[in-house]
């Protein structure tokens, strides 16, 4: 059996109080942008207490939420949450845990990290079945740490294969992972499907997620859509939506329509290991530029 649902990756930016735009005029334009695409499941990340208060109250009767703050306070702190359309699925199995040398203990600092890191994972459950058809995992990568960043996705993967032996499933891996497609951090990934495989040569040469709110195309992307064995990506786009001359965050969101394989059939149908795919389709040229990054 097979599925096609839209996945979105959204780093939502902190509120800054120097930044351009407020949060009480972002807010709305991050609600408009959801609404509009209406994904079945977003990975945010930089969503702070307040923020994700205001997301909870706003989509109560669209989308279920799965957040865990990255550190121990009950004040401050940031969220790589997961919104989950309830009309499509039902939150299964669900866990976190910290970019870190001890993983386990919230608030912990990975390597050379400049911040604390967390991944949050959910199992989807489609509407009117039982069983679980995706593992969808969301983090945010370091903007110092070049050794958190790999090390980072080496603890997602290991993490993502450890759950596959328990029961294999699909995978969909979304976040902003601060580097860019070429880079030693991505290589830990490079045997999963990315969204940008989709992508034209020229549209790869326009890819920049990261903007700092001055828009433009020209670039690499740091924010990812990522597809185990089971993931077909069928589209992808990065949205530049502008709301009265102004963008709901410093990032663009990025989606993507993907095809789910469910069911042992399918899955032993398709070829190599879970996440064992050949990612021709990620390359990129060299764009000659500093990447921009957040």
């Amino acid at each position: 059996m097979k599925h096609t649902y839209t996945v979105m990756s959204f780093n939502l930016r902190v509120i800054v109080a120097s930044d351009p735009f407020s949060w009480d005029d972002r807010k709305h334009w991050i609600a408009d942008t959801i609404n509009t695409y209406t994904p079945d499941v977003i990975g945010t990340q930089e969503a702070t207490i307040p923020m994700l208060e205001w997301l909870k109250e706003t989509f109560e009767e669209s989308y279920e939420v799965y957040a865990v703050n990255r550190t121990e306070s009950t004040e401050v702190g940031e969220f790589s949450a997961v919104f989950v359309k309830k009309s499509r699925f039902i939150i299964g199995s669900k866990g976190s845990f910290m970019l870190a040398e001890t993983p386990d203990i919230i608030g912990t600092m990975g390597w050379d990290a400049h911040c604390e890191r967390i991944c949050s994972w959910v199992e989807l459950i489609p509407k009117r079945q039982t069983e679980p058809v995706l593992r969808f995992f969301n983090t945010h990568l370091d903007h110092m740490g070049k050794l958190a960043r790999k090390e980072g996705l080496k603890l997602i993967c290991d993490v993502i294969r450890r759950k596959d032996n328990e029961q294999s499933l699909p995978v969909i891996l979304t976040g902003d992972f601060n580097d860019a497609p070429e880079s030693e951090a991505l290589a830990e990934v490079s045997s999963m499907k990315s969204c940008y495989s989709c992508f034209t040569e020229e549209e790869k040469e326009n890819s920049l997620t990261f903007h700092a709110y001055e828009g433009g195309t020209k670039g690499s992307p740091i924010d990812y859509i990522f597809g185990s064995n089971g993931v077909e990506f069928l589209t992808a786009r990065i949205l530049r939506d502008s709301f009265n001359g102004g963008y709901p965050s410093d990032h663009y969101p990025v989606l993507a329509t993907v095809k789910i394989l469910e069911g042992d059939e399918d899955l032993k149908k398709s070829t190599g290991t879970l996440i064992s795919h050949d990612c021709a389709g990620n390359h990129f040229p060299d764009m000659g530029r500093t990447l921009r990054q957040q």
